[in-house]
């Protein structure tokens, strides 16, 4: 499914070492249906390895702090939890099937909603694709303690009777409810996400309803606020998976290159529109400097799972992708002028090989 978590896939890899586990489809361990082409929440990936790791730079970053301090609020009984239920998955898979702006279950929280939103509009004003039917919805961990609309993911994603999802559901209402540290659900491992979709890049019939969206979950806003950059940050994740929706209409994700490579330009392609937009005169007009300073502590999501197919490239080559996008912007001529989403796409491509060369001699300035 053409569904990208966006800037924070990486917390696929960090959150399952978090949870000191390495999830993976089991017997024991319900997943969502086979066939169905829905992915579940990052928690649920694993840290592997391809491309020479000795050529890019990855360390622990202020995540890891993050994370650290999510695990620590967890007893081995919640990690089971986590491991053995699809509880991590819910809330992301009820965000994406069920969710619209219209509904007030699934409205970008409260604090942000007013920033994000105008931030979504303006985006849809400054890109030259067709973005009217695009919805900003939020993702919420309280879903969890809603026993219908857990049964109902149930049902359609993980194939339970209605009778098995009613009781399941019950089961997940109750633990996330007793446990201190899964929070009622409010633990951000629930909804440290945010991801743009759209179902006319995807076949799947499950999906041929829902309506294209990007989804900004509570957990997100929980790590932003954490590392210090929630204002500016929040804006350019969603700049970021409005930059998905530009290469959706456009036709931009096919490539010859392998899935690791294959996502790895995707993903610095949709870093590239989203500064473009953040630093444009013509689009949120940010200070270059701020926003390159509230993407580096965000580049820490800049992963070296090289052989994972959701590989994002590293902190490094995500630096030089922005930093490149902002310098572009910035030196716009005419004043102001605004490239063609497709004449910006032609750039990158040619751009790609630099972007993407070995990091070990350089690191993120401070």
């Amino acid at each position: 499914m053409k569904k990208f978590p966006g800037l924070f896939v990486a917390l696929a890899a960090s959150i399952a070492l978090v949870l000191g586990s390495a999830p993976v489809a089991s017997a024991e361990a319900p997943r969502l249906t086979t066939g169905a082409g829905l992915e579940g929440s990052p928690a649920r990936g694993i840290l592997d390895r391809l491309i020479n790791p000795d050529e890019h730079v990855c360390g622990p970053t202020d995540l890891d702090i993050y994370y650290a301090r999510l695990r620590a609020d967890l007893t081995e009984a919640d990690l089971a939890f986590l491991d053995e239920s699809p509880a991590l998955d819910i809330p992301t898979v009820d965000a994406l099937l069920f969710g619209t702006a219209a509904d007030p279950d699934y409205a970008v929280r409260a604090d942000y909603r007013r920033l994000l939103t105008k931030t979504f509009r303006d985006a849809q004003r400054f890109w030259d694709i067709d973005s009217g039917d695009i919805q900003l919805t939020g993702m919420h961990g309280d879903v969890l303690q809603d026993t219908f609309r857990v049964a109902r993911v149930l049902r359609v994603a993980f194939g339970r009777t209605a009778d098995e999802a009613r009781a399941e559901a019950r089961e997940i209402a109750d633990t996330v409810a007793a446990s201190p540290g899964l929070d009622g659900g409010n633990n951000p491992l629930f909804t440290l996400n945010a991801f743009a979709f759209s179902a006319e890049v995807d076949p799947n019939p499950l999906v041929a309803d829902v309506p294209d969206k990007i989804v900004f979950g509570d957990g997100m806003l929980d790590a932003l606020e954490f590392m210090g950059i929630g204002n500016v940050g929040s804006r350019v994740v969603l700049a970021h998976e409005f930059g998905h929706h530009v290469q959706f209409e456009d036709g931009l994700l096919d490539s010859a290159l392998p899935a690791p490579e294959a996502t790895r330009r995707i993903e610095l392609m949709a870093d590239v529109f989203g500064t473009y937009f953040a630093t444009h005169a013509r689009g949120l007009a940010l200070n270059a400097k701020r926003v390159l300073q509230a993407e580096r502590a965000f580049f820490a999501v800049g992963d070296c799972a090289f052989d994972n197919s959701a590989h994002h490239g590293t902190p490094i080559q995500r630096e030089r992708a922005s930093s490149w996008a902002a310098n572009l912007a910035n030196n716009a001529r005419p004043q102001g002028h605004i490239l063609p989403s497709l004449a910006l796409a032609a750039r990158f491509e040619a751009q790609l090989p630099r972007l993407v060369a070995p990091d070990t001699a350089e690191r993120l300035s401070a």
